[in-house]
């Protein structure tokens, strides 16, 4: 049986982006999982934005289910799932730091968002993306290694319109000041996918007074200091 007899494409879609979209790790992986927990009529996929030539990027579906006999909302943005990581930097002599990133988002219309490094898994492990997000956000002279990382929590982050859940981790750093002062004000990101961060070190227990931020930040704060 064709596994994707159920999903239509919205008229004038590229039939290159069609054939993208359909080997997607998170569009398999969610179309999967609509077949095994739901009676799913049909997707139409709306629309679909590749981010270069290797990384397919938003999916936005529309799916005809239900859920014991009864139609449920169906209009979905597939991206994917993704990581983050609370480093907790120590340095004797000083108290536990921590780094943030802060660079534009559109989304929410802020040029300035202090939040954790994180970045998309793109079909990766969390432990893998998290070791390379670090490296292109932080800097390769932060040296983390896999046995590093602890992994705090798994939550979607918004299930009512997005299939993205993150995994929340934390790595505990012996470093000295000098690789602190380094750090701080640091610019990072990668300019081929239009990144512009730099970096901010502060002390671990001003992350809850530092405005408006995103979950992921205040909920792997709150996790570290309640593990």
């Amino acid at each position: 049986m064709d596994d994707t007899a159920d999903i239509s494409f919205a008229p004038g879609m590229d039939p290159a982006l069609r054939a993208r979209v359909l080997a997607a790790p998170h569009f398999r992986r969610w179309h999967d999982g609509m077949r095994a927990r739901f009676t799913l009529r049909h997707v139409l996929v709306r629309d679909a934005v590749a981010f270069g030539p290797t990384r397919m990027g938003f999916i936005l579906v529309e799916a005809d289910a239900l859920h014991r006999g009864q139609r449920v909302p169906g209009l979905a943005l597939l991206r994917g799932d993704s990581v983050s990581v609370l480093l907790v930097l120590k340095c004797p002599g000083y108290p536990d730091r921590t780094v943030l990133t802060c660079e534009a988002r559109v989304p929410v219309a802020r040029p300035d968002l202090l939040a954790l490094p994180a970045g998309m898994l793109d079909g990766g492990a969390f432990e893998s993306t998290a070791l390379r997000e670090l490296s292109e956000e932080v800097g390769a002279d932060l040296r983390v290694r896999a046995q590093d990382l602890v992994a705090l929590t798994r939550v979607w982050l918004s299930p009512g319109g997005c299939d993205e859940a993150i995994g929340l981790y934390y790595a505990e750093l012996d470093i000295d000041e000098g690789l602190a002062r380094r750090l701080s004000d640091r610019q990072t990101g990668l300019a081929r996918e239009h990144e512009h961060i730099r970096l901010h070190v502060i002390d671990l227990d001003q992350i809850p007074h530092i405005g408006m931020t995103d979950a992921k930040t205040l909920l792997s704060w709150h996790l570290y200091q309640a593990r």
